[in-house]
């Protein structure tokens, strides 16, 4: 199915400055003879009399010779008319005869050069290897190659006095390559852009230091200021003294040639010359004349870089328009490595005459190209007032010519467009350039390019015109609310275009047709949304969004003007963002089959054109300075927005990873020191993100500010492979919602977009949880991270993606815990030195540690190896030992018991079975004393992490272990060490602490209780009597001296009557006799007699013996 009609326009619209106004499409070819080199050289040329042609003449140095120039090769100049013909080029009948005597043509290279003065001028054309000859076949022949020019009338013939082949200014003179022997006049020549002076280069010269030559062309002009002007050389015409040439020997001057008005002072015609090979960089001379027929160097410009050929060629021209000629130097050998460069043209803009502050912009080839080996002053192109370049890089693929630019700013350093010579079947395309002249009549400047395969190309300029276009749109604003369509129910916009064109020269004023394309939401539909709307009365070949037709205009500054109507689709969804209408448009038959070459061969029978036949017109094309595009946009009416109408929303991003267990809430994810959520893979439980996003003011003192509604607000979440979307959910399920928020992911789940509404109000919270599946992470998961980015379309600027972040750890559900039997240990009895010691029973009281390791999870052979590191404390500060390791045993199922290092009982004492716990020895006699209470300590703690023992580490692999390990370990405490250090102390807490490590490739294994410490109280013994620390012979005698401190102090007393007793009178006692009274009748007797109890002085007490009798005793 054929495209549609608009899509040719569209595209040509977009072309720019890919393929401008030479026309790529409609070239015309010249064919010569295979290996003439036909193309080495070109000119365009225009005949005004006897009757107009327009020629494309071709430099063919190789071309096969004549048969009156009794040689084999000696080159021609060949003319071509402007003909679709490929081969019906024409030798020009010059340098028909030769005089053997005299001079050899073979290998002369006639047409090296060619050039023409243009318009009705004269053309030159030269053969640098011309050799003369003197004393042919005689012992002192001699062979110089001078070199000779040919200059022909405007219609290729010889007609005036000075025409011919008769310049050749080093003939006669002194000859040898020191001289004049190798001239090579020709290599290069040129005319004066005031028509009055021929330019040769003579690179040869002087040992190859080279020369220019300037002469008067028309020597017999009765113009008195012309009379006896030159020639001019700049090795002085009359004085020939090579030191008047600012150049070394083998410099090449003349290598290059041109000239202009303008260069150092305004109006004065100034000389230039190319010495590619002077000081090996290249340098050119501006050269003046003088009243000597000298030209004298006035600025000399030097080439950055060795073997770069600087000077190559040449190209004066006015780039910016300012009167000044600026000047382009070629230099096709320049490379740099790392750019990839090769070659270059360096482009001085003239600073008004002072060259010595000329800063060149160079312009850069491709590596390898050749870039600037060729250069032409193509003229203005596209008639924009400024001049314009080409540079010709013939070894740039199948070879390619530049087109710059001028601008007032001096040279557009892009490229305008590029010729490649793939496109018309050339290689070497782009070695010779000729431009600047029209040759089809249609007042635009043409380019006429040649080769090194034997073919040129002519490149013709289209017109260029500028269209003029007016876009309206109504209404201007669109309400949603109001059906305004004439037919139908729906709301329409009206589109009104005008076009008109203006074009450079004024006569030019051919009708045009114009098409054009209406395209809506476009930037939409680029990013894959469907059109808003739809446009009445299309083609049926158009897409819905778009419209096209054509608009005549028919001639230049003539309006004409089109309509169109779109209607806006059903339920749209994006009511804040303006629909943009764009018009692009293109001149109907523009973009014309590109010419091939093997089409040209094709047609290479059709009928033969006269020389006076024209060419047809080529049609213009859109001037690139003008955008072939116009945007337009219809807005809405905004609600919500405030009173400026411009909806500037204030969304604000919360987020968190929450997990649940169950059934249960979602809770949030425990933070590291970093602030990073914490994701434990030992647990198996739901993880979910939740999102809190809010549209409130950011100032409430200022809610006019934003905070307005946000259209088309949306959450885009990406997530990682390993933990994909699976789902949403509400923030409370319980509750229910009127608009639950909706989310469409992609097919494997790495991307979710979430509508929070549309608009989401002034005002308003939207929060939910993002769903997320575990089962992509792996052992070998570190990190998670999602990216979360709001957008909406109404103003909010600074609305950047975030990040949310958890890091994924891997738990070890592995538990360690210890008992110690018994928790707690008594030390007494003797000491004993450690060399005293053979048994365990020695050592002191027994105690048993058994630490259990338990595994809740998967088996540890899949994750790493573990161990299990018991710290011992052997020993106290001193050295002394404190806890002394008999025996370690563990078991862990499956498999055998595993040994523990180092080995315990390093002193190798005897053991005793395990179920032996008796605490020690029975005291003996020695040295001690028992503290009183009051002189103990409250309680010492002993643990290697305080520092306060020191310990051994016990490193038990964990092999083939699965859910639980058992390590046993036997000691007993160091009795001595107890009894010298420890016996002014209430108690002693004695600290063993047991931890598991885990050796893993895996870096994000976290291990949960994994350490453990395990207490035990040591008391002094209270059943041992320990021995006290005095002799018994200091005691005996404590014992009598304290007897008789006694016994001295007992006699003391005595003597001072101290124990002597005072005796007094008895008292007068009154007697009686008892008379006893029966037991029972004592009570009634003691009730009668009751009365006052008055104390005595005396007492008497009653006591009843056993025999019934009553005995009276004082007290």
């Amino acid at each position: 199915m054929a495209g549609p009609r608009w899509l040719p326009w569209l595209c040509l619209a977009l072309l720019g400055s890919a393929a401008f106004n030479l026309d790529a499409g409609s070239t015309l070819l010249k064919d010569g003879a295979k290996g003439s080199l036909f193309g080495f050289s070109v000119a365009l040329h225009r005949q005004l009399s006897p009757e107009p042609a327009s020629w494309l003449l071709v430099g063919a140095p190789l071309a096969p010779a004549l048969p009156s120039q009794a040689a084999n090769r000696t080159g021609g100049l060949f003319a071509c008319p402007l003909t679709p013909e490929l081969s019906d080029c024409w030798r020009v009948p010059i340098d028909e005869g030769v005089d053997l005597q005299r001079e050899s043509k073979e290998n002369q290279w006639l047409g090296v050069s060619v050039k023409s003065q243009g318009a009705g001028g004269k053309i030159v054309t030269c053969a640098h290897l011309y050799e003369a000859r003197n004393r042919v076949r005689q012992p002192l022949e001699t062979r110089d190659v001078i070199g000779r020019c040919f200059v022909l009338s405007q219609d290729l013939r010889v007609r005036d006095e000075l025409d011919g082949g008769e310049w050749k200014f080093c003939e006669g003179r002194p000859q040898g390559h020191d001289r004049f022997g190798f001239c090579q006049q020709g290599l290069a020549a040129a005319f004066s852009p005031d028509q009055h002076y021929i330019l040769f280069g003579a690179p040869g010269t002087y040992n190859w230091k080279g020369n220019l030559r300037v002469e008067l062309l028309n020597q017999s002009s009765l113009d008195p200021l012309r009379y006896d002007d030159g020639p001019y050389e700049a090795g002085g015409e009359k004085d020939q003294d090579p030191s008047l040439i600012p150049v070394p020997a083998n410099s090449y001057l003349g290598f290059s040639v041109d000239s202009g008005a303008g260069l150092t002072r305004r109006q004065e015609l100034s000389f230039v010359s190319g010495a590619p090979r002077a000081n090996h960089t290249g340098a050119v001379l501006i050269l003046r004349r003088d009243s000597a027929q000298r030209l004298v160097p006035e600025a000399v410009l030097r080439g950055e870089q060795l073997t770069s050929a600087f000077g190559y060629a040449l190209a004066v021209l006015d780039l910016n328009s300012d009167g000044w000629m600026d000047l382009v130097v070629g230099a096709p050998h320049f490379f740099e490595r790392k750019e990839e460069i090769g070659g270059a043209a360096y482009v001085y803009i003239n600073p008004a005459g002072h060259w010595d502050a000329a800063a060149p912009l160079r312009l850069n080839g491709t590596r390898g190209s050749m870039f600037g080996i060729a250069l032409g002053a193509a003229g203005d192109l596209n008639q924009d007032g400024f001049e314009d370049l080409a540079v010709g890089a013939p070894f740039d693929g199948a070879g390619k010519v530049y087109i710059y630019h001028g601008s007032n700013l001096g040279i557009v350093a892009k490229p305008a467009q590029v010729l490649d010579g793939e496109g018309v079947g050339v290689t070497a395309f782009g070695y010779a350039l000729s431009g600047g002249l029209d040759v089809d009549g249609n007042l635009y400047p043409d380019l006429l390019v040649g080769s090194l395969s034997d073919t040129v190309v002519l490149y013709r300029a289209r017109p260029v015109v500028h269209v003029s276009r007016n876009v309206s749109l109504v209404p201007p604003n669109i309400d949603l609310e109001q059906s305004n369509c004439q037919h139908q129910e729906g709301v329409c916009v009206d589109i009104r275009a005008c076009f008109s064109y203006t074009a450079s020269p004024a006569s030019y004023s051919p009708r045009l047709v114009l098409e054009y394309v209406f395209d809506a939401d476009t930037e939409r539909r680029r990013l894959g949304h469907a059109p808003r709307v739809a446009f009445l009365g299309r083609r049926p070949s158009d897409p819905e969004h778009q419209l096209s037709d054509t608009v005549e205009l028919p001639r230049q500054h003539a309006r004409a003007c089109v309509k169109a109507t779109f209607q806006l689709q059903d339920s749209i969804r994006d009511k804040l963002r303006p629909i943009a209408v764009t018009l692009a448009y293109g001149i109907q038959g523009a973009g014309a089959a590109r010419h091939s070459r093997g089409a040209t061969r094709h047609n290479r029978g059709a009928t033969r054109h006269s020389r006076g036949a024209t060419l047809p017109p080529l049609s213009p094309v859109l001037s690139p300075q003008q955008p072939s595009s116009q945007r337009t946009e219809v807005h809405f009416l905004k609600q919500g927005c405030g009173d400026d109408k411009i909806c500037q929303s204030n969304l604000q991003l919360h987020f968190q990873f929450c997990a649940r267990l169950g059934d249960a809430d979602f809770v949030p994810l425990p933070r590291g020191e970093d602030g990073t959520a914490i994701f434990a893979m030992s647990d198996q439980k739901d993880v979910a993100l939740e999102i809190h996003v809010t549209n409130l003011p950011s100032d409430p003192a200022e809610p006019q500010r934003d905070g307005d509604d946000a259209h088309e607000a949306v959450l885009t979440a990406t997530f990682p492979e390993e933990l994909p979307y699976s789902a949403v959910r509400p923030y409370d399920g319980r509750a229910p919602s009127d608009k639950p928020v909706v989310c469409l992911a992609n097919q494997n789940g790495s991307q979710v977009e979430c509508e929070l509404g549309n608009p989401l109000k002034r005002g308003a919270q939207v929060r939910f949880y993002l769903i997320l599946s575990t089962l992509g992470i792996t052992l070998q998961t570190t990190d998670l991270a999602v990216e979360l980015a709001l957008s909406t379309i109404s103003e909010q600027p600074g609305l950047e993606p975030v990040v949310a972040r958890a890091r994924v750890v891997i738990e070890l559900p592995l538990s360690v815990t210890g008992v110690a039997v018994p928790p707690r240990l008594f030390f007494g009895g003797v000491v004993r030195g450690e060399s005293a010691v053979r048994r365990e029973s020695q050592v002191g009281s027994a105690v048993r540690f058994e630490v259990t390791v338990s595994n809740r999870g998967q088996s540890l052979k899949t994750l790493g190896s573990a161990f299990l590191t018991l710290q011992w404390p052997h020993e106290i500060s001193n050295g002394k030992w404190l806890l002394y390791p008999l025996q370690l045993e563990l078991a862990a199922a499956p498999g055998p018991r595993a040994s523990c290092s180092p080995a315990a009982n390093p002193l190798l004492l005897a053991l005793e079975p395990p179920g032996d716990t008796e605490l020690t020895e029975a005291p003996a006699a020695g040295s001690w004393r028992v503290p009183a209470p009051a002189e103990r300590k409250k309680n010492v703690t002993l643990d290697c992490a305080q520092g306060t023992a020191r310990c051994l580490a016990f490193r038990c692999p964990l092999h083939s272990f699965e859910r639980a390990a058992v390590l046993t370990a036997r000691g007993r405490l160091w009795n001595s060490t107890f009894l010298e250090e420890f016996l002014a102390v209430t108690s002693v807490e004695l600290i063993v602490r047991a931890s598991v490590s885990v050796t893993s490739s895996i870096k994000n294994l976290v291990l949960k209780d994994a350490s453990t410490q395990i207490p035990v109280t040591i008391y002094l013994d209270p059943g041992v009597a320990v021995a006290g620390g005095v002799p018994w012979w200091v005691i005996l005698l404590a014992v009598l001296a304290g007897i008789l401190v006694l016994a001295l102090l007992v006699f003391i007393l005595w003597k001072l009557g101290f124990f002597r007793r005072a005796r007094y009178a008895p008292p007068a006692v009154p007697q009686y006799h008892a008379v006893k009274i029966p037991r029972e009748e004592r009570q009634q007797y003691r009730e009668e007699k009751m009365g006052t109890i008055q104390r005595k002085e005396w007492a008497v007490n009653w006591s009843e013996a056993s025999d019934g009798h009553v005995t009276p005793s004082s007290a």
